[in-house]
């Protein structure tokens, strides 16, 4: 199957082409070549402006496309500007607009929880759920899931539009993003005793990289259209993952709570049924062999570094 992949050089796009390279022919538009994985991957690499017109030539040919491109929230509290996120509305409408003139009508848009704010109604959280988002972000990936439903209604396409989860993982190109994750990892490495704010009992519905890419296959296999929610189901707190962190790193400078300051968390989980029963899917990496899989991934990062 030739896949059409944006963002393929993103945090989720490296994951893709890199694990399942052998299983598809993927076709990567980029804007930017110098952030793609160090690695041979065999994908096809082409640059583009992400016009209409760019991506026609570029897809053409492609069986589906799975769509990650997109600006996401920043990674330090500073005000968002809708400006900075219109740029994700308009790719989406030059995607599914491409894919409508050459054909393609399999297609996976990658969206977010982020589309319900902190004002949803209810703590398990349905694709029926009504939307109200928070900041810019979540307005421009709910205007990408609307698009979808539009192109999906009026010209009979199939665009499944993913409601991910907190997605955690090691960035094959950058390390570790999530500022959470990313004071964890660096604990354990350093043997350094893992700050957690207030009791630790705020909590996240996490879904490993590595499972949201299973998703993105089980999906290729599927003809339906609408709303997914991907995630685990679950929360899991934080003190849980730092004690996950400290076992699997054998860090033994352990924990440091700060009961003055404020922690972060969620009650807020995804209600993970509907992709279960329509796409086949449930994640399978628990905390543990999320945090293993970490390990691995980043000390092989390191030997990589080394030989350069």
């Amino acid at each position: 199957m030739r896949v059409g992949v944006t963002g393929g050089a993103g945090f989720i796009g490296q994951y893709l082409i890199r694990d399942y390279g052998k299983d598809y022919d993927f076709v990567v538009p980029v804007r930017d070549k110098s952030r793609l994985l160090k690695e041979e991957t065999g994908a096809g690499i082409v640059e583009s402006d992400y016009t209409v017109d760019s991506l026609k030539r570029i897809l053409q040919g492609c069986d589906a496309v799975i769509h990650l491109a997109a600006k996401g929230m920043p990674k330090s509290r500073i005000p968002l500007k809708i400006e900075d996120y219109m740029p994700n509305v308009m790719a989406s409408a030059s995607i599914f607009e491409a894919c409508k003139e050459i054909g393609i009508t399999n297609i996976i848009n990658v969206s977010s929880k982020a589309v319900w704010g902190g004002q949803a109604g209810q703590d398990l959280l349905s694709e029926e759920e009504l939307t109200r988002p928070g900041d810019e972000y979540g307005v421009s990936k709910l205007c990408g899931e609307a698009l979808a439903g539009f192109y999906s209604d009026v010209y009979g396409m199939k665009i499944k539009s993913y409601r991910m989860g907190e997605v955690c993982g090691l960035d094959l190109n950058r390390g570790m993003l999530n500022p959470f994750w990313k004071v964890l990892l660096d604990a354990s490495v350093n043997g350094k005793p893992i700050p957690i704010y207030g009791k630790g009992t705020g909590g996240r519905d996490l879904i490993y990289v590595k499972d949201v890419t299973r998703a993105l296959r089980a999906g290729l296999d599927q003809e339906g259209k609408g709303i997914y929610n991907i995630g685990s189901g679950r929360i899991t707190t934080n003190l849980e993952i730092a004690e996950t962190f400290c076992k699997v790193f054998k860090n033994e400078a352990g924990i440091e709570l700060h009961p003055e300051k404020e922690e972060w968390g969620t009650t807020k989980r995804l209600d993970v049924g509907k992709a279960k029963r329509e796409l086949g899917f449930e994640a399978r990496y628990d905390l543990f062999r999320i945090v293993e899989d970490i390990k691995r991934e980043y000390d092989n990062l390191k030997i990589m570094e080394r030989k350069e």
